[in-house]
């Protein structure tokens, strides 16, 4: 990947604003958005109207995120460790292709804290590698766990490449899908194959258990998003 194209922004979420503006006002509460990197997708969510709170595990990247988005509210964060905010906090979470880097107890976790930290009826628009992902990583590496290699990559030693049972077993507790679909992204020099998940979060957030990746535990009642 050149690392150039993370400068330019992937206009990926425009097509969920009505989403987002609907889940957000109704909880009145900020978006959090996980794995900001630049800041690209920060700065237009501030030009939306949100108020945004953008992670990052890299000092640069919160940086530079910082020049193009400074009224975001930035927070330096593994995500591999809890979240540091009160549960119910945010009315929707964007998590944008950063899910996909840890092993399957760590992403569980990190999926479970995500919960925690989204209100009842709050949104989160996730991107995760699919296995079809040949490009990127998807085949011909070292392989740590199932679907999980070691890559050498530009932001990670190690990725993770889900199929579509893999996607409904991480976020099978304390949300309903409201759409998922795998699609083809040609922002990079090669294609990227990736899952495009919409879902809601119900009812109470519950604690992090352990699940095998691509246990089904019921297919999701996905609708078709809007164009």
């Amino acid at each position: 990947m050149n690392p150039e194209t993370a400068y330019v922004r992937d206009p990926w979420l425009d097509r969920w604003l009505p989403l987002l503006r609907e889940a957000t006002n109704h909880a009145a509460h900020p978006v959090l958005e996980l794995g900001c990197d630049t800041g690209i997708d920060t700065a237009w969510l501030l030009r939306q109207g949100f108020a945004v709170t953008a992670t990052d595990i890299a000092i640069e990247s919160l940086r530079r995120g910082r020049q193009v988005a400074p009224t975001a509210h930035h927070v330096q964060h593994d995500l591999r460790t809890p979240l540091p905010f009160a549960n119910g906090t945010f009315g929707s979470v964007v998590a944008s292709l950063c899910l996909h880097y840890f092993a399957w107890e760590a992403t569980l976790a990190a999926a479970a804290e995500i919960r925690r930290c989204t209100a009842p009826g709050g949104l989160l628009l996730c991107r995760l590698n699919s296995t079809h992902d040949v490009n990127h990583g998807a085949a011909g590496h070292e392989e740590i766990e199932p679907n999980y290699y070691r890559v050498n990559g530009y932001y990670s030693e190690c990725k993770r490449f889900f199929d579509c049972a893999a996607v409904e077993t991480l976020f099978a507790r304390g949300w309903q899908f409201l759409n998922l679909e795998e699609r083809t992204n040609h922002r990079y020099e090669q294609p990227k194959v990736a899952w495009e998940a919409v879902l809601r979060a119900t009812g109470q957030s519950p604690a992090a258990t352990a699940i095998s990746p691509g246990t089904r535990t019921g297919s999701p009642a996905a609708t078709r998003p809007p164009q």
